[in-house]
């Protein structure tokens, strides 16, 4: 192994050693081994999911699954800024990548703690399924492209109580370009729209606890995000026959009218369906999960593990407007508008997310930014009426 190949930089309160090239090249390459740099606000949020996690479980063996470990960016930040996880495992094929991680482990002195191997990822996973090697306590899966191929695998790896974290970077196919293959691997059509990334986010959600719910098993969002080409979603995974049944209370479609642009949500579709209010056959999209996307207790208590950590965490003041946005969102709509969709609808110019919500609230509609698009906001009122009121 040619160590000189690898440069140390710090992130968080952690040392890294990754390839020199994926600091200077505009696309990272995966040779010798993949290390993103884009990615460190994602990595950011994953360390303050699971400490205000970890903290707020009782648990006598704590551990930490990554199946994808690379370089280790995730998993040593783990290890060094969450002490409370006694145990992390870091897997990775490119043998590389795990010894770069075995030697930056070495460095910040948590060798001890750190289990490294090189294995197939379902291997791994399922050697963690069973009482052999024991289930994880928290599992971050972040593959490259669709994580859909091992959800059933994270699920059997996890405890119960115990949380996993799903990345897809398939964004293409989940937000519409490519529909068909969005249906044969999560079982649900996408859409191609303005709010097409709530909507990906959504049909990962189904797939996840549509499969949960064939184990037996329950999986209850905490926290999602979205950032570049990722999607990221952090669930709890809870043994429950009972809500395994009722399931598909959570799972429903989206009616999109590509004429007026009106949008809802609905539980049952029909070939014949038409828009209410011009007429225009809808476009489907779905299954997708149709329930909260956000523990607003959790989101709490992520906000109050932000503060105390000072700016130890990361972009803080950058988190903490996010976290806001989440707490007061309402996740129970599955989409959103953007102020451009409507300015242009309009011909006018846009008007300021805040005016647009205090017109919405005042007519007695529900309203609210969203914490997926930055121009997006969400609301029960329909298209005709959003138009009357900002015109």
């Amino acid at each position: 192994m040619n160590f000189e190949e690898l440069v140390e930089i710090t992130e968080g309160r952690t040392k890294l050693l990754v390839p020199s090239l994926s600091l200077s090249n505009t696309v990272p390459p995966k040779v010798p081994a993949f290390f993103n740099p884009v990615a460190r606000l994602n990595r950011d949020i994953s360390i303050l999911v699971y400490k205000t996690f970890i903290t707020n479980i009782k648990s006598d063996r704590r551990t930490f699954g990554d199946p994808f470990g690379g370089v280790g960016a995730r998993s040593l930040r783990v290890a060094v800024e969450i002490p409370e996880i006694e145990h992390i495992f870091v897997n990775d094929r490119n043998i590389f990548a795990i010894n770069a991680a075995r030697k930056a482990a070495t460095i910040n002195l948590v060798s001890e703690k750190c289990g490294f191997t090189s294995e197939d990822v379902v291997s791994f996973l399922a050697n963690h399924s069973s009482g052999k090697n024991g289930k994880f306590t928290v599992v971050d899966l972040d593959p490259f492209g669709s994580p859909a191929g091992y959800v059933d695998c994270v699920l059997r790896a996890v405890v119960k109580g115990g949380l996993v974290s799903i990345t897809a970077t398939d964004t293409a196919v989940l937000c519409g370009v490519h529909p068909n293959v969005c249906m044969r691997k999560y079982y649900g059509r996408s859409l191609h729209s303005t709010y097409s990334r709530e909507t990906a986010l959504r049909i990962l959600i189904s797939l996840i606890s549509l499969t949960a719910a064939r184990l037996d098993l329950v999986v209850h969002p905490i926290f999602v995000h979205l950032n570049h080409h990722y999607i990221r979603v952090y669930l709890t995974v809870a043994v429950s026959r009972s809500g395994a049944n009722s399931i598909n209370r959570k799972i429903g479609y989206l009616r999109d009218c590509t004429r007026c642009g009106d949008r809802n949500a609905t539980y049952e579709i029909g070939r014949n369906d038409r828009c209410e209010l011009c007429g225009n056959s809808y476009r489907f999209g779905g299954k997708l999960w149709s329930a909260d996307l956000f523990d607003k207790d959790f989101v709490r208590k992520m906000i109050c593990v932000l503060d105390s950590e000072g700016d130890t965490v990361g972009r803080v003041r950058q988190l903490r407007r996010t976290l806001s946005t989440c707490l007061d969102e309402l996740d129970d709509i599955p989409f959103y508008f953007q102020s451009d969709e409507i300015a242009s609808k309009l011909s006018t110019n846009p008007r300021s997310l805040q005016d647009i919500i205090e017109r919405l609230h005042s007519s007695g509609y529900r309203a609210s930014r969203s914490s997926l698009d930055s121009n997006g906001f969400k609301t029960n009122a329909p298209i005709n009426q959003i138009l009357d009121l900002l015109a």
